[in-house]
């Protein structure tokens, strides 16, 4: 017995002995002079009597004292007995207990795996100190400018904004920001190109975190002329690439070209912003300083005690007009928001992880269902021991208390069965999708998973345990007695074993219309065509250091030409490209005008995505030239520049005309830039499968050259055999470049999926699973309803039914709740599946033919599982059934 529970009883005992020596104590003077009388008046002596009385009262008091010890002590000491009942019952009928404790495991087990996921993306804090006060300041645009472009309303900060709000604000401190950047870490063992950010000297003291090792990044770092050399550390990094060297705090460490000492070393488990290793000073300086046209910077703050996020969201909407109408014709339209910095990060995700916790809530609710549908049967089954142990005395409220003891020891069962699925479970989905969850190494099975998990178990024995234990109590004695085993369940007690199959229909319903959605959308995504040939196409990423390749330097350009050329000397390679960011993979994007056309309002600026390009890369990819031609090797750095547009840019602004030889001028990146139209392009899947394309602008590379860049490789055979040579053809023209990633274009296309194949493959096993249940459940519904009707059948057939008229009554009975269910069913999942609709592509929540493929399928459930108790039904024995009872 757990030791709170026998604390409980004993002060309960406590306190009802204090109350009664209370009582007893004032009458046993009383009670003492009373029996002495009475045994003086038997003749004895004064003396005798006295003795006498005291010898029946200590009688009387050790009497008290037993009942007293019963009264505090019966409650645990029947609950045991009922536990150990409980588990004698259960090894009688272990093929029973094994199936509920495998179905309520199933349901206890999908619920605790997606709180897990719950858990630990929405509910568990931040891992920062200051996590109840930070924020995230974001600036926000109206939906027709070109930052609104991808269907967004927020970006990114600029500099000129950031440096006057953290001049300007009084309820915020710590007023940080970062600039997500990669690192190419040089030096002893292989070149490796790391995942970090660029930071302002607030940076860590807005996040709360201190270093293990070192100092962090300060004020004296992130100031032109400063210590601005000087790196931060993870506790990964340091692990993997240096050993976790002690004494790595002063090294010099050879960065993006340039010698850097390390400053410190962060705590396990910091990697903010998600997955960075490595930190450096933001050291804004030169133009962007005061720049308010590029988006860069991401903005943190701490909420200043005292104060509340509405009073920052209200100081940061003042301050953000204030800005916007002293430079309108820069940023105009521009609001600054205030969100929390954990709902910045989740928020993304959340609507989606609803659909699947409404799913594991209906499975639990259908297993739930088809436990309590086999308990009523067994409650059945044991209508004469319950009759019979009221005749002996037990009171109806101990069997009630019985059989809900019963069912908790089985809902422990399953509670155990659903842990283990749990933890299953989260190693599934971690092996499914790594990458595409924020905060998802955070997802594991701890204090409380395992108290939710308890939680439900409880709630689930009350659910499925409630309606068996008060049949069983109401039991007729008289018709139970007199008739055999079972046989006394009438129409009532069918009644409500049809109608736990009727929600166990419906809920069925609801998880397989979900479930058909999201695999017909599934399926039209992997119809789109994405504009270009993935098939053996191989990718390298590359970024080059702006210390060694400044920003538009030619050299960087020479360097991977060079490369391309290696490259394309590697056997089996049949060509090569270079592009500055990857279709699917999103990318940036600028303002233009078009000239000779009246200039638009200033907060209308049309957007357009770009890319630098060189010559091959539309061979290579396997891009269409639709009108004009491709760029070629005389379109270089000194040449008149050129620009190649896509299908969808061509159409929106020429519907009706040639775009050839327009000169369209990008506006976001330096000074502006103006080009001429010469070819236009199939158009390419940007952001995505399910993305609109927009616009889209390519510019010859050596024109517009970039630090981020992608090689493109496309082979003959077997693309993942080329990553060594290709490597090896890189490394030959530099050998400190490091790869960040390499990856053919078939599994970027892959993990642009994830999160999709990651839903439709949960609800895909909750719907499997409900089909399961509904099955079971309307088989043990029609299976029962024959076992107890057989007399009624004999009798029917004995009267001159067909054996035919015997299968068609039973198959209508499994069909007419099967019907209800569906019904039901579909009425719920017209309203439920309207929460999916962010999650569907290219098909209506209301898909007609999604329900009705749903319906016709549980129509066949409902017949295939009524069919063999009804072909037993109608081979009955007339004379075997009148026997029977």
């Amino acid at each position: 017995m757990h030791p709170l529970w026998t604390l409980g009883w004993r002060i309960r005992g406590w306190v009802s002995r204090q109350r009664v020596d209370a009582e007893f104590s004032e009458e046993l003077g009383e009670h003492l002079e009373m029996l002495t009388a009475e045994n003086q008046r038997r003749g004895m002596t004064a003396e005798e009597a006295r003795r006498a009385a005291k010898v029946r009262l200590g009688g009387m008091m050790q009497l008290r004292e037993t009942n007293r010890e019963l009264q505090g002590w019966s409650a645990a000491e029947t609950f045991l007995q009922d536990v150990r009942y409980a588990l004698r019952t259960l090894r009688r009928n272990a093929g029973l207990a094994a199936v509920c404790a495998l179905t309520l495991g199933l349901g206890i087990g999908a619920s605790a795996a997606i709180f897990s996921v719950v858990n630990g993306v929405l509910l568990r804090p931040l891992p920062y100190p200051n996590h109840e006060r930070l924020v995230r300041i974001e600036e926000r645009h109206p939906a027709s400018n070109g930052l609104g472009a991808a269907g967004l309303d927020f970006a990114n900060a600029t500099y000129g904004n950031f440096n006057d709000l953290a001049r300007a604000a009084t309820t915020i401190e710590n007023v940080a920001a970062f600039r997500e950047w990669s690192f190419n870490l040089t030096g002893d063992g292989e070149p490796e190109q790391v995942q970090g950010a660029l930071v302002s000297g607030d940076f860590f003291a807005a996040l709360g975190s201190r270093p293990i090792a070192g100092r962090m990044i300060g004020a004296e770092d992130d100031v032109p002329g400063g210590n601005n050399n000087v790196v931060v550390l993870s506790y990964a990094l340091w692990q993997r690439r240096f050993g976790g060297d002690p004494g790595i705090v002063g090294k010099t460490l050879r960065i993006n070209a340039e010698e850097c000492r390390v400053a410190g070393v962060m705590p396990r488990g910091f990697d903010y912003p998600e997955k960075s290793e490595l930190w450096s000073p933001l050291v804004p300086g030169g133009e962007f300083r005061n720049n308010r046209r590029a988006h860069l910077l991401t903005i943190l703050a701490d909420v200043k005690a005292g104060q509340t996020l509405a009073n920052t969201q209200n100081e940061m909407a003042a301050l953000g007009e204030r800005i916007e109408k002293q430079y309108a014709s820069e940023d105009p339209g521009m609001e600054l928001a205030t969100v929390s910095l954990k709902k910045s990060l989740v928020a993304p995700v959340q609507p989606a992880l609803v659909m699947p916790m409404v799913a594991v809530g209906l499975l639990l609710l259908m297993a739930c269902a088809n436990l309590a549908n086999l308990l009523l049967a067994r409650s059945a089954a044991r209508e004469k021991e319950f009759s019979l142990r009221t005749v002996l005395g037990a009171a109806r409220m101990r069997l009630v208390r019985q059989l809900l003891t019963e069912s908790l020891v089985l809902a422990t069962l399953g509670a155990a069965v659903g842990l283990a699925v749990a933890t299953w479970s989260v190693r599934l989905v971690a092996a499914l999708n790594s990458q595409d969850l924020p905060r998802f190494g955070e997802i594991s099975v701890d204090w409380r998973v395992l108290g939710f998990t308890l939680a439900v178990a409880c709630v689930s024995a009350l659910l499925f345990g409630l309606a068996p234990a008060v049949s069983g109590a109401k039991a007729d004695l008289n018709v139970s007695l007199k008739e055999g085993a079972g046989s006394a369940m009438g129409s009532g007690r069918r009644g409500a074993s049809g109608a736990l199959v009727v929600p166990q229909f419906a809920l069925a319903v609801v998880l397989l219309v979900g479930a058909g959605l999201l695999a017909n959308s599934f399926v039209r995504l992997l119809r789109v065509n994405p504009g270009f040939h993935p098939n053996g196409v191989l990718t390298a990423q590359l970024f080059f250091s702006p210390t060694e390749y400044a920003e538009g330097d030619t050299r960087g350009a020479l360097a991977l030409q060079q490369m391309l050329e290696k490259v394309r000397s590697v056997p089996g390679v049949r060509g090569a490209g270079l592009v500055t960011a990857l279709p699917i993979s999103g990318g940036a994007s600028t303002d233009f005008v078009v000239e000779g056309r009246p200039a638009p309002r200033a907060d209308d600026e049309p957007s357009a995505d770009i890319r630098s390009v060189d010559p091959a890369y539309f061979r290579t990819m396997g891009i269409p030239i639709l009108v004009g031609r491709e760029f070629t090797e005389g379109d270089g750095a000194q040449a008149k520049r050129v620009m190649v547009i896509n299908e969808t840019m061509a159409r929106e602004f020429w519907p009706n005309q040639s775009p050839l030889g327009q000169r369209v001028t990008m506006k976001d990146w330096g000074p502006p830039l103006t080009g001429e139209i010469v070819g236009v392009v199939g158009d390419v899947k940007t952001n995505g499968l399910d993305a609109a394309v927009g616009p889209m602008i390519y510019w010859p590379y050596f024109q517009f050259p970039q630090l981020f860049n992608t090689i493109v490789v496309r082979s003959d055979g077997e693309t993942t055999r080329l990553v060594p040579e290709v490597k090896a053809a890189i490394w030959a023209v530099s050998k400190n470049q490091p790869i960040s990633r390499m990856e053919t274009m078939e599994e970027i296309l892959s993990e642009s999926l994830a999160r999709r194949r990651l839903y439709l493959i949960l609800l895909g096993v909750f719907a499997g699973a409900a089909l399961l249940l509904a099955a079971v459940g309307i088989y043990g519904m029609v299976s029962y309803s024959v076992s107890q009707r057989t007399r009624e059948m004999g009798i029917r057939v004995a009267m001159g039914a067909e054996r035919a008229d015997v299968l068609r009554m039973i198959l209508g009975q499994g069909a007419k709740t099967a019907l209800m269910g569906v019904a039901l069913g579909t009425v719920a999942a017209l309203g439920l599946t309207r929460l999916m609709a962010s999650l569907l592509f290219g098909v209506r929540a209301t898909d007609p033919l999604t329900f009705a493929a749903v319906v016709i399928l549980l129509g066949a459930v409902a017949l295939g599982g009524s069919w063999a108790p009804a072909r037993r039904a109608m081979r009955v024995d007339p004379m075997v059934a009148l026997r029977h009872e």
